[in-house]
């Protein structure tokens, strides 16, 4: 029987699965769920070793060896400083030294609670990663366990070798061992595209579904495939616009047809929180990322695969077949199809009539910029040209820098004439974008006043109106004065659209719904 607690069952199963077999285990109380668990499954190959000074070099050499990685197991304390010679050895000598340890609770750390230090990190730069694997109470708290370990893991034979830190925080009770078989955990997989293709199985996949993120460019998509992708990821084929409206349109009851076999995402951050919820809910057998960087980005929670390369790269080089990929694409179309129809017939407001009729008349190979929050989302309403770029300060989803970013890219490439759409809050937030001597009179900026972050008002905030008014940055300020000071046309309303499209001054054109 092996430990009952998940945590280690995730360590041990990944263990197997990573092709680490040699272990070193060092005696402790703290630990002894992970050496009895180790030592319990036969798979593993055990050696007991009592000093930790030397526990570490025996692994290390049996590293050398085997030409895998090995794990050295440790309790808490001041037993795991012991490894530091033997880890800055394996890190200069490039070694897979992958270092376990028991560890008390973090409530516990600095209490005057026995063998307590803080563990995660203690070996600093000499790791190539460290980690601290959660207790275990939750699904999502299982995923995360086991997304870090498959982490770290991978990490120790990524480009050069090199030692990892695994931290097992392990509470009370010890000693419960109860589970005969170790759980079937997600194993994640780092390859080479050479490696790659030599893989058939996606050759033979009927329901592949390609999930752009947000790209700097277009690429050569395959043909006959579902493609989904944002106007952040400046895509000229398949479905690219209101992800969130095309998920929240399919019927509960033929959700499990939408589901892919293989999921292949590319690019960074995806807007949609609908898609993101229906991929977690409806998993792929398969999910490939791609990722010049190898880098693990776990989105929908179902990662199994990463391909280290670049995303024209595996394209061109990968050729995706299957008798039904065009019948499940045209599944999605239908779908896209359908939202198309429904939102011609809504009524628009004066924010989404400006919006569109700025999208449908943006000249050619200019640049969009959107800012986060309401004026992403909204933009993906309506439909682009696909000459036009679209850029937006996707990586940490923050409202400030949208304005500046704009005045930065349109300074940078004067040939083009460059269009932001910009809620109040993050244009009065990064006005000083406009404090500029050399401010770009190719930009043009669409500002959607509705007096505060009015998004925050379709979350189940309190009606209460005073907290409202915080929450939400309610305002009464307009952008006149900000054009006035710092020398911008300024317009107000819809129809005053064509001229704020056409070149010339640096404009402003406010649409007000306070």
């Amino acid at each position: 029987m092996i430990s009952d607690n998940r945590s280690i069952q995730q360590l041990a199963a990944l263990l197997l699965a990573h092709d680490v077999r040699e272990v070193v285990l060092c005696p402790g109380s703290r630990n002894a769920a992970i050496v009895h668990t180790l030592n319990q499954l036969e798979d593993f190959r055990c050696h007991a070793v009592t000093d930790e000074r030397s526990a570490g070099f025996v692994a290390m050499g049996l590293a050398q060896a085997t030409q895998h990685p090995v794990a050295v197991c440790v309790t808490s304390g001041s037993a795991l400083l012991n490894l530091h010679p033997a880890v800055a050895e394996a890190f200069y000598q490039h070694v897979p030294l992958v270092v376990i340890s028991a560890d008390r609770p973090q409530a516990w750390i600095g209490q005057q609670d026995g063998q307590t230090l803080p563990q995660p990190c203690v070996f600093g730069n000499l790791v190539k990663r460290s980690i601290q694997v959660p207790e275990i109470h939750t699904p999502e708290e299982e995923w995360y366990a086991n997304r870090l370990i498959n982490e770290a893991l991978l990490e120790a034979k990524h480009h050069e070798d090199g030692p990892v830190h695994i931290n097992v925080p392990v509470s009370e009770p010890f000693y419960e061992f109860h589970t005969e078989h170790l759980p079937k955990v997600r194993v994640i997989q780092r390859h080479s595209l050479t490696h790659f293709i030599t893989s058939s199985w996606l050759c033979r996949s009927n329901k592949c579904l390609i999930v752009v993120g947000q790209y700097p460019s277009s690429i050569q998509l395959p043909e006959g495939i579902a493609i989904l992708s944002e106007h952040l990821g400046n895509q000229r084929q398949g479905i690219r616009g209101n992800l969130d409206a095309l998920v929240a349109a399919i019927p509960k009851e033929e959700a499990e047809h939408f589901r892919p076999e293989v999921l292949i995402t590319i690019g960074g951050h995806i807007v949609s929180k609908q898609l993101k919820l229906f991929l977690r809910n409806y998993p792929p057998q398969r999910h490939i990322h791609i990722n010049p960087t190898g880098e693990v980005t776990d989105t929908f929670q179902c990662l199994t695969d990463i391909v280290e390369c670049r995303g024209d790269e595996f394209f061109h080089t990968v050729k995706l077949q299957g008798t039904q990929q065009t019948e499940y694409a045209l599944m999605w179309e239908q779908l896209a199809e359908s939202v198309r129809t429904k939102e011609k017939g809504e009524t628009p407001t004066q924010e989404t009539e400006s919006v569109r009729l700025l999208l449908s008349r943006l000249p050619k190979n200019a640049v969009l910029h959107l800012s986060n929050s309401s004026a992403v989302r909204l933009a993906e309403k309506f439909p682009i040209r696909e000459e036009v770029c679209v850029r937006c300060n996707r990586g940490v989803n923050g409202i400030e820098g949208s304005l500046s970013a704009a005045v930065g890219h349109a300074l940078g490439t004067p040939e083009k004439e460059h269009f932001i759409i910009i809620g109040d809050l993050s244009f009065f937030y990064d006005q000083n974008a406009l404090w500029n001597t050399s401010l770009p009179q190719n930009l043009h900026i669409l500002l959607l006043n509705n007096g505060g972050g009015k998004i925050f008002e379709t979350l189940p905030i309190p009606d209460d109106q005073r907290s409202r008014n915080y929450i939400c940055g309610n305002h009464q300020t307009n952008a006149k004065p900000v054009c006035q000071q710092y020398g911008l046309r300024y317009l107000s309303g819809v129809q005053h659209i064509a001229e704020f499209i056409a070149p010339g001054n640096c404009v402003l054109l406010e649409i007000k719904s306070i």
